[in-house]
């Protein structure tokens, strides 16, 4: 292998562990007990009006096996005083321990996610909050135009 191979090797394995470092940091996690939650968003960064998802990883923290049940888990998104009761769903059968539930940010800003119930014989009473909902705006293009489609400009 060539010195340039070499170099361009190590630029892509560097890039893809800065980019893998930077999606993990994107969620939180709360211990309780001996268990680690782990929740973000499905869709990074969250944008208002896309539907997205919140995604929770459950582990053990002693064995470091994911728990698979949590039914006895509950989790609430809230967000200016109102909330909702989410309905968790696992990722796939060869995911233990990733749950998901789908949900529509409509609204930017700070979203919290509360945790209730118990996992295992551990009462569970803890809040995250994820990363922040950005405007629509952020990725919106074109501008839309509030005018009949007539007043569009032609492409050219």
């Amino acid at each position: 292998m060539n010195k340039t191979s070499l170099i361009n090797a190590i630029l892509i394995a560097l890039i893809a562990l800065l980019l893998n470092f930077q999606l993990a940091m994107a969620h939180e996690s709360v211990t309780v007990g001996d268990y680690e939650i782990v929740v973000g968003w499905v869709i990074e960064p969250p944008v208002a009006g896309q539907l997205n998802g919140i995604e929770i990883h459950v582990s053990n923290i002693k064995t470091g096996e994911p728990v698979a049940d949590v039914s006895s888990l509950t989790v609430t998104l809230s967000y200016g005083g109102e909330s909702k009761v989410l309905t968790l769903e696992p990722v796939s059968d060869d995911a233990p321990g990733q749950f998901q539930a789908s949900i529509l940010p409509t609204i930017p800003g700070q979203y919290m996610v509360m945790f209730g119930g118990q996992l295992g014989d551990t009462p569970v009473d803890a809040h995250v909050e994820p990363e922040e909902v950005a405007p629509a705006d952020t990725i919106q293009f074109p501008v839309s135009y509030p005018g009949p489609q007539s007043a569009l400009p032609e492409s050219t």
